[in-house]
């Protein structure tokens, strides 16, 4: 195992909530999953008169088993002068607490969940946090989203996935330790809006959900599906993914993604104006689908690669 992850790093209220924001499906489990047979991770290449930028699909939380990374993770990492990330590592990895960011998960003007949640939602959530044995109090007074993080990363779970051993972590270590820049495509308050703009209603919505299947078998088997995939760089699969979820809750996908991607393609194209090679890590939700990164650039006429393990 790398010397990287020797050791779980403690993080905060806030910075858990951004690392586990992109996961589309939650829970944690000691069942290996690695896939078999692929090994072609989800990472791409762009090459420009100047440069090469290379774009990493990531998953926020991993397993010690799915180290040490694919030769292409490799190439990729050691042929790039610079590496980004959906959010500046530096103050997503930062231990010193940011009171902006933590009044984002607070409820405003006298405000408790017990005041704005549906009577079955508060319920359920009553019910949960008595199980994980929490004092109810102080969860009242956290936005609906807000305790949607928490209890979508239940402790009643087993802890082999942990953001500490996310690829962002992963990379952002091995850059600080060569001291190669790094950089965000976005801030933390941007990720945070992402939910914190939903409607009441929605936020209610979807932490009635996740209070519905939160730690059932199935939303574990649908997390290792997503894992497992990920890590065979089974591009159409997770895109079959993706597209159920949209099917879902359009709204929320666009907020969570489309959106995202369409901002974010306009930094991509001025990378590929610089002299030194890029690597950008994102969210390996955010390379598929019709409104992903490679089907957006490609219209924009650039030329995507994928990079294989084969590459020497």
């Amino acid at each position: 195992m790398n010397g990287y992850h020797s050791s779980r790093r403690p993080y905060t209220f806030s910075i858990l909530f951004a690392l586990m924001m992109f996961l589309t499906f939650s829970g944690t489990t000691q069942s290996q999953v690695v896939g078999k047979g692929y090994n072609n991770s989800l990472i791409y290449k762009i090459q420009s008169d100047t440069n090469t930028v290379y774009l990493l699909g990531s998953i926020h939380i991993l397993a010690e088993e799915y180290y040490p990374l694919t030769r292409a993770f490799s190439y990729s990492y050691y042929n790039s002068q610079k590496v980004i990330f959906e959010i500046d590592p530096e103050i997503l990895f930062s231990l010193t607490p940011n009171k902006n960011v933590e009044n984002y998960h607070y409820l405003q003007n006298g405000n408790t969940l017990e005041k704005v949640l549906h009577p079955k939602t508060l319920k359920l959530l009553k019910k949960r946090v008595a199980q994980m044995g929490l004092d109810f109090e102080p969860i009242n007074k956290l936005k609906p989203w807000a305790v949607n993080k928490i209890i979508g990363r239940s402790p009643l779970s087993t802890n082999d996935f942990r953001p500490d051993l996310g690829i962002e972590y992963y990379f952002f270590r091995l850059a600080k330790d060569a001291g190669k820049p790094t950089g965000g495509l976005e801030t933390i308050e941007d990720q945070l809006d992402i939910d914190d703009k939903l409607p009441l209603k929605m936020q209610d919505k979807i932490l009635r959900e996740t209070l519905t299947v939160s730690n059932s078998e199935e939303s574990e088997k649908k997390f290792l599906h997503l894992v497992k995939n990920w890590h065979q760089g089974n591009f159409s699969e997770l895109e079959h993914i993706i597209q159920e979820q949209k099917a879902k809750n359009l709204t929320y996908h666009n907020s969570l993604l489309t959106n995202r991607n369409k901002r974010w393609i306009p930094q991509i194209e001025n990378f590929l104006l610089e002299d030194k090679n890029v690597l950008v890590i994102i969210g390996a939700a955010h390379l598929v689908g019709d409104d992903g990164l490679v089907t957006l650039l490609t219209e924009k006429g650039h030329t995507l690669e994928r990079v294989s393990y084969a590459i020497p």
